[in-house]
């Protein structure tokens, strides 16, 4: 070791100095070669590894020096919030770089005034050559989300492509009705009958809304539930009860639907699970005019009572309930309780008894 390095070796090896020496003896002309040689394999792997992360790290780099460029005030606040989303996780600067090109060329489009709305499917095969290159999960899509949100200055993160007037498609996830009332002027009041005559539920797509806007008598009272087993009840029973379902968060379908019954003068009236996700939904649809139905502290406490008495143990709810605007004290009792009642278990109650 002291040919090698010297006189003064101490704990730690000057690996400079160990290539030089190694050098000097002819063992290598590197010190990788060299320890090779010796029967010491050096992996390539910490190197690769350190390359990669070096990679990575120019890619954010980038994407933040490309960024800075936007005229977006948002735009330095925005690609923190997609690096920490990891939305560049794993890419080097040439991918890097064009998915920003994507994003870019996205967000020129949407600012432009168009005279109707687009498919996103659309828009990505126009823009970006893939008709797939938005849908939900793919990276541009997540990022372009993020960019609408500061863009749209959404605190309500859903449905942020409808209202920068692009569309998923017109056809899926149609909105779930039961017995609508509508109106004889109608385009849709023939299929309404025809559903009916038939005793099904009819589903009612975005294109079909668009073309044919819902209209029913005003003053029409019409329930809107969160679940489409409330909906399949009612046409099993023959309800005479209209019944529209949301399933969950309202699709923007759902919230066209609702919004042309309000404008036509429909009394929406509203009933969810009682559990934290449902009296969300609650106090979302209450926001845009729908009534809540049988959404009372008392509803709430009569439905567990119920529970207790017919043996039936009721799930809890993990998460705490937001604000409850119709009634306040239904937030605190429900915290309190953190046992969900689903509405299934209303059936009689909310559409008569089969």
């Amino acid at each position: 070791m002291k040919s090698l390095l010297g006189p003064r070796v101490g704990q730690s090896v000057d690996l400079t100095a160990l290539e030089r020496g190694l050098v000097r003896l002819g063992v290598g002309a590197s010190l990788t070669e060299a320890l090779a040689r010796l029967g010491h394999e050096v992996s390539a792997e910490p190197a690769r590894l350190r390359a990669e992360r070096a990679e990575r790290r120019e890619a954010r780099e980038l994407a933040r020096a490309t960024v800075a460029g936007w005229p977006e005030p948002w735009a330095r606040e925005w690609i923190d919030e997609v690096i920490r989303a990891g939305i560049f996780r794993s890419l080097e600067a040439a991918p890097a770089r064009a998915l920003l090109q994507s994003i870019r060329a996205v967000l020129d489009y949407l600012a432009r005034e168009r005279p109707a709305p687009i498919s996103r499917i659309d828009l990505a095969a126009r823009l970006l050559g893939s008709a797939h290159a938005l849908d939900p999960g793919t990276r541009i899509e997540a990022a372009v989300s993020r960019a609408l949100a500061f863009r749209l200055e959404a605190a309500d993160r859903r449905d942020l492509w409808a209202q920068a007037g692009v569309y998923f498609d017109l056809t899926s996830a149609p909105a779930l009705t039961w017995r609508l009332p509508l109106s004889p002027g109608c385009g849709l009041e023939p299929l309404a009958t025809a559903a009916l005559a038939a005793s099904v539920p009819l589903h009612i797509s975005r294109l079909a809304l668009e073309a044919h806007p819902a209209a029913v008598p005003r003053g029409s009272r019409i329930l809107v539930v969160e679940n489409p087993r409330i909906v399949e009840a009612a046409a099993q029973r023959h309800a005479s009860t209209p019944v529209i379902s949301t399933n969950g968060n309202p699709s923007s379908t759902v919230l066209l639907l609702l919004s042309q019954l309000l404008a036509s003068g429909a009394e929406l009236r509203y009933h969810g699970d009682f559990d934290a996700a449902g009296l969300a939904i609650c106090a979302r649809v209450m926001e845009l005019g729908l009534i809540p139905w049988r959404m009372s502290a008392a509803d709430y406490l009569e439905a567990v009572a119920s529970a207790d008495a017919e043996g039936a143990v009721l799930p809890r709810d993990t998460r705490a309930p937001g604000p409850t605007p119709w009634e306040p004290s239904l937030q605190s009792i429900f915290a309190q309780s953190r046992r969900i009642v689903h509405q299934e278990r209303l059936l009689s109650a909310l559409i008569g008894a089969p």
